[in-house]
């Protein structure tokens, strides 16, 4: 007979073992041995469970608890029992999950505690929730993950990404359709709401939506065209207030006569109503001047709202992003200049926001030349960006996002997660933004392919391409089997698991299923990606240089980018999903790779030598290079990285002094077929003065120093920003913002 351990190990059943036990247990209650009843006990076992082939270990200490019971030996019994539970107990202080609690609860590992920078990780709330996710962690991948993916993970070839969400079949990020649950209201499960009425109370409801939203899911949440869905709830605003200026002024209309059957219909009161104007000119005047304070005031609650409102577990604010500048009504204009005024005046102590994420959607003939309805907006943004290092900017005329712009419909224009998250596209024919996002996506190291492959430390003369690729499919194909093996987790999961987000149609056609249908229908037209990371370190583990320094190199990154971009599509055909290929924002995951790459092969030069490898294909952040030649060369992969992708460069804390300068890069960059951009440029603050800037050891403002109060110090990860990046980037990404430089 097998007896079946704890840890899962099969041994043959040894009597010999269930006799010394039980002595033990009498030693410890008579103060003598009683062998004779401990051999009789074993025996019963034995009898007990004979024509058994297998039974588990704690099956028989249960059994010898009920034989010692039976024989009257109570006491004897409970002393088994205890020293049963205490062996348990000793077992798992030497167990990885009491390591995993003790090392949390201790704060012994920054780096676990500090893998979300937009989670304090050190606080109660935080240390909560980080012990739930290593736990869920361990489960999924010792039972749920598949072997061989599991494998590739332990081998550092893979990453698998938010991991702890596995088991549950969660997914990741959506954008949100507020046009349309503004329209019909909404629940949030504790109680309905019923439209807004006015643009103050509809931005009080787009942070209610992305909160009740964030709890759905584990990535971030997004409003694709924020300027259109609120530009109706202007409206509303200014007849109410034309209405009240009415009654204020008491004026007439241009017939002479202010009787009740004069007054215009709602249908003719409207901001560009020229009739109006000149036939109520004071209550026009008054409407107009209330409603603009309006939307000011509401957009300065809304940026407030969004980065004081907690939620999930752990205290974290929503991972939230705004996209807009492409609505040129009189009404969406008013949303985009309030919401970038509110940015620029910074929150109540005038500080950087740290949410939305700001995404300006430009457009050639929209808001790029003077002249153009929106241009007066999109320098509003350069200014807001140059001074908050937002927004970014997403390129509606990069070719592989014109491609699905249809200007009579809005829900068509290109927008991205402040990540750089893309899911446009659908083979199932939602060419659309809202309603849908991305699945998961699983991580490939290219370093360490580069390395076994490569010339590097002298191990061949050229690189062994053929081999190289045969791994890169490997791999890629075992990752590609987590990601459906995951999409049918989340695809079984019931609507009713998704609670607001299926239940309210956040997700498009969510509020048709019942609780207990499956999703798997409406989440296929969702994306799940392949990423990479490190291809700088990888080409020059291949060649020698990376592709900042060789055009040579660039020829082959862009070769090697687009041999996985063909891999995603073929595959999209081969399993009928959207399959799509991910640039990495790389966060928690910066430095996991280097450490396991270190431990195999050291600290090979311009390879392993540093805490962090360079995000997806970017030119390594220490590489000198000029901003315009950076940009060009990162230019090709974007078409290629359909799951989404971003370009940096890095500027001095002086970018708010030249707005010019930086409107020429930005303009420059969307020339370039880039999808997404953004300029980084340090934001110090002192916290005595309030002065912000580039700030050294000393303030240039009030002259306090670095020792008397830390500075706060404000850089981008992953495209969000975050808080003190001292305080809350893990060591790897600390390290990164140490090595940047500028790119003039």
């Amino acid at each position: 007979m097998q007896v079946i351990k704890r840890d899962g190990v099969s041994v043959d059943f040894d009597l010999g073992r269930i006799v010394k036990a039980v002595d033990k247990a009498f030693i410890a209650v008579d103060g003598a041995s009683n062998k004779e009843v401990s051999i009789r006990v074993g025996e019963e076992v034995t009898h007990a469970t004979t024509g058994a082939e297998q039974v588990s270990v704690e099956s028989l200490q249960d059994l010898v608890v009920q034989q010692l019971y039976n024989s009257g030996y109570e006491a004897v019994a409970a002393a088994y029992r205890h020293y049963r539970e205490t062996r348990d107990v000793e077992r798992m202080r030497r167990g990885e999950l009491y390591k995993i609690g003790k090392d949390v609860i201790g704060a012994a590992n920054l780096d676990l505690l500090r893998e979300n920078a937009n989670l304090n990780g050190e606080s109660f709330s935080g240390k909560m929730s980080r012990i739930g996710s290593e736990y869920a962690k361990w489960m999924a991948s010792r039972f749920v993950v598949p072997a061989e993916l599991m494998l590739a993970v332990k081998e550092g070839y893979v990453y698998v990404h938010d991991l702890d969400q596995y088991a549950l079949g969660t997914t990741n990020c959506i954008f949100i359709p507020f046009d349309r649950l503004l329209a019909n209201g909404f629940s949030t499960g504790s109680g309905s709401v019923r439209p807004p009425q006015s643009i103050m109370t509809a931005m009080a409801q787009v942070a209610i939506i992305f909160q009740c939203q964030q709890n759905s899911q584990f990535g971030g949440v997004s409003g694709n065209k924020i300027d259109w869905d609120l530009a109706p709830y202007v409206g509303k605003s200014f007849r109410r207030h034309f209405r009240k200026g009415s009654a204020y002024f008491g004026e007439a209309g241009h017939e002479g006569a202010a009787e009740v059957s004069d007054f215009p219909p709602d249908c003719e009161i409207y901001l560009n109503n020229k009739q109006l104007k000149k036939a109520y000119p004071r209550v026009y005047h008054y409407a107009y001047t209330e409603t603009v304070n309006e939307v000011k005031q509401a957009a300065e609650s809304l940026i407030h709202n969004l980065n004081t409102m907690s939620s999930r577990a752990g205290g974290q604010i929503p991972f939230t992003s705004l996209n807009y500048g492409m609505c040129t009504s009189t009404e969406g204009r008013m949303v985009s200049d309030a919401l970038l005024d509110a940015t620029l005046q910074g929150l109540g102590g005038g500080e950087t926001p740290i949410f939305p994420q700001h995404i300006f959607q430009c457009k050639q003939g929209i808001n790029q030349a003077e002249g153009e309805a929106n241009y007066d907006l999109f320098l509003k943004a350069i200014e807001c960006s140059s001074r908050r290092l937002y927004p970014n900017f997403v390129n509606v005329d990069a070719t592989f996002n014109l491609a699905h712009y249809n200007p009579d419909d809005p829900n068509t224009i290109i927008a991205t997660m402040g990540c750089r998250t893309r899911t446009i596209s659908d083979r199932f024919g939602r060419n659309h933004q809202s309603g849908k996002g991305n699945l998961s996506f699983n991580t490939i190291n290219l370093v360490r392919l580069g390395i076994d492959n490569g010339i590097v430390e002298g191990r061949r003369h050229w690189p062994d391409m053929k081999q190289f690729y045969q791994q890169l499919d490997r791999y890629m194909t075992v990752a590609l089997e987590g990601l459906i093996h995951r999409f049918e987790l989340q695809a079984e999961q019931p609507a009713k698991a998704s609670d607001f987000m299926m239940r309210e149609g956040v997700w498009e056609g969510g509020e048709r299923l019942a609780p207990e249908d499956e999703v798997r229908e409406l989440i296929k037209h969702g994306t799940v990606a392949l990423g990479f990371i490190g291809l700088a370190e990888c080409l020059k583990a291949l060649t020698g240089k990376h592709h900042g320094e060789d055009e040579t190199s660039h020829g082959l990154g862009i070769e090697i980018i687009r041999h996985m971009r063909q891999f995603c599509d073929d595959a999209s055909e081969l399993h009928d999903l959207n399959i799509s290929l991910f640039a990495t924002p790389a966060e928690g995951l910066s430095g996991k790779f280097t450490k396991q790459d270190q431990e195999t092969f050291g600290m090979i030069q311009g390879v392993t030598d540093r805490e962090y490898y360079t995000n997806s294909f970017h030119i390594p952040v220490y590489y000198p290079m000029a901003a315009y030649r950076k940009i060009r060369s990162e230019a090709p992969f974007h078409e290629l990285c359909n799951a989404g992708a971003i370009s940096y460069v890095e500027l001095d804390g002086n970018a708010r002094q030249n707005t010019a300068a930086f409107r020429g890069i930005v303009q420059f960059v969307l020339l370039q077929n880039i999808g997404y951009f953004s300029v980084n440029h340090p934001i110090d603050r002192c916290p005595a003065c309030r002065y912000e800037g580039m700030i050294g050891s000393v303030c240039p403002g009030c002259g306090a120093l670095e020792a008397d109060g830390h500075f706060q110090r404000l850089r981008r990860v992953t495209g969000y920003l975050t808080g003190n990046y001292t305080e809350r980037f893990n060591s790897a990404k600390q390290a990164e913002v140490e090595d940047r430089v500028k790119h003039l």
